[in-house]
């Protein structure tokens, strides 16, 4: 039997992979979107953001960087063995607080993210965040960057983010799957001033 658990290194951070979990296929592909995560958030030292979807917490260690000792990042990721693996790699940044749970369930029930954030990065499954984009407009970030890997539910929760005082500010798409019609998108939506 080969090893149960691999490392894959993005620039100055390991990210512990359990075999049964999820890692970008394209060698480059996570380095593409942590770049456009970070150009696209405009993370501050001293912001509050909330990394919904976080998987093993790819987007959360380069966050943490950004928003520096002052700041927060509110990792949530419901399942158990991605959380785990979240939990070796990002032992180092104190600033991380990590939740297992759904993203409904943290959005509906922790103190914490509910006292709202100054920026929130989500990177659902394919089937895209439907019912929890309210809850999420709710934390009344200054701006939601969401990495889509299907255009149709990427398009139909920014139509409702559009509903909850949110509009669409930029749009980019990758084909980290060459010679197929598969894209990852990037979404930057910026919440309308006095929109409630």
């Amino acid at each position: 039997a080969g090893r149960t658990r691999l490392t894959e290194r993005v620039e100055d951070h390991d990210f512990t992979v359990t075999g049964s979990g999820f890692w970008q296929v394209h060698p480059a592909a996570a380095r593409t979107l942590v770049d456009a995560v970070l150009e696209a958030a405009e993370a501050r030292p001293g912001d509050r953001v909330a990394d919904l979807y976080a998987g093993v917490g790819l987007f959360t260690a380069f966050l943490a960087d950004r928003v520096g000792p002052e700041g927060t990042v509110i990792s949530v990721e419901a399942d158990t063995q991605a959380a785990r693996d979240a939990r070796r790699s990002l032992h180092r940044h104190a600033q991380v607080r990590l939740v297992s749970a759904t993203t409904e369930q943290a959005l509906r029930h922790d103190a914490d993210l509910r006292r709202g954030v100054d920026l929130v990065v989500l990177d659902p499954p394919r089937t895209g965040a439907r019912r929890a984009v309210p809850d999420v407009a709710r934390l009344g970030a200054r701006r939601v960057v969401y990495v889509a890997c299907d255009p149709a539910a990427l398009a139909r929760d920014v139509a409702t983010f559009a509903e909850h005082g949110y509009r669409l500010g930029d749009l980019r798409a990758f084909a980290l799957f060459p010679m197929t019609h598969h894209v990852e998108c990037v979404a930057v939506l910026d919440r309308i001033p006095d929109a409630d």
